[in-house]
């Protein structure tokens, strides 16, 4: 195995696929399963999809997580001759074998089929796998104890996890503990603490934790009330494309709070902010308003160019 896995790393793959099939020979499940690899990717000639599932499959029997993991996506996407029936088959024994990773796959498939009767078991895997330290599955299981419409909805549960995630550096889990936070709803609720994780989030580079962040230093909530920090995360959520971003951006540049007045670039952001898109504010009824009130105070003719500009760079946002 050692002489697969060297000439694997010094991208001689012939000699890798020969050497990790005699390893697999010998009963190295590791060498069915890089020979399995090199064969799916085509690293030694032309991608070969049934033998990759041969090589994975040998592996498999010996209770290589890796390759139950691989088999499981190849027959979810009914790849080399897998029907997509049998991933549920190869995920769960994955988990078997004691692998975190195993077990957060399995978890998630299990959330994505939606059976509230496999409810439990799905929670407990995620547990499993957030338990042994595997950080990708600090924030799944806090969703699922949060979010997921058959988990137990409930916050104070999934908070130590958020966290947890947002410390391993995941930017989504940082918002979400900050925002269970500056809600209150929950004993351990600390808005200073809330602050920090949406701001967290924010340097981790989440536009819409850039939004949350200039609201609250706009509003001085769990900060001290800092309009010019505002400013600086509101544009840097708007650059990002978060229409929230861009309308908290306009409204400083239009009343001069944290930002020189300019009203033009005001109604800039202000179009922006309400064009199509998955965080667009088209039907918010305090951005039309300050639409309206920047095209009233605009003359028309500048107006009708910022409008045009919107349109041109609507694609960047």
């Amino acid at each position: 195995m050692a002489q697969a896995s060297g000439a694997y790393l010094v991208g001689d793959y012939a000699s890798a696929l020969m050497h990790a099939q005699r390893a697999a020979a010998a009963g190295e499940p590791r060498g069915a399963t890089l020979a399995g690899h090199i064969e799916l990717h085509g690293l030694a000639g032309a991608p070969d999809e049934e033998a990759a599932v041969r090589w994975f499959s040998r592996a498999a029997e010996r209770g290589e997580p890796d390759a139950l993991i691989i088999l499981a996506r190849l027959a979810q996407a009914e790849r080399g001759g897998l029907s997509a029936f049998q991933a549920r088959d190869f995920l769960s024994r994955a988990a078997e074998t004691g692998d975190a990773r195993a077990a957060l796959e399995f978890g998630l498939y299990l959330m994505d089929t939606g059976d509230p009767a496999r409810a439990a078991r799905t929670l407990e895997w995620l547990r499993l796998a957030a338990e042994s330290g595997h950080p990708p599955a600090f924030t799944e299981y806090a969703i699922a104890l949060d979010q997921w419409v058959h988990g137990p909805n409930d916050p104070a549960l999934a908070l130590p996890w958020y966290e947890r995630g947002a410390e391993a550096g995941d930017a989504h889990a940082a918002l979400q503990a900050g925002l269970i936070h500056l809600a209150g709803e929950v004993e351990a609720a600390d808005p200073a603490t809330g602050a920090d994780f949406v701001e967290m989030a924010a340097e981790l580079g989440l536009p819409a934790a850039m939004g949350q962040t200039a609201l609250l230093y706009f509003q001085g909530t769990g900060v001290a009330a800092d309009p010019a920090r505002a400013v600086s995360w509101a544009r840097q959520g708007a650059q990002a494309g978060d229409a929230d971003s861009q309308f908290l951006l306009a409204y400083a540049l239009a009343t001069g709070e944290g930002a020189p007045i300019d009203r033009r670039e005001a109604y800039l952001w202000v179009l922006r902010a309400g064009q199509p898109g998955a965080t667009s504010l088209a039907g918010d009824p305090a951005r039309a308003q300050l639409e309206a009130a920047l095209e009233r105070a605009l003359d028309p003719a500048v107006a009708a160019r910022v409008r045009e500009e919107a349109i041109l760079t609507a694609t960047r946002y």
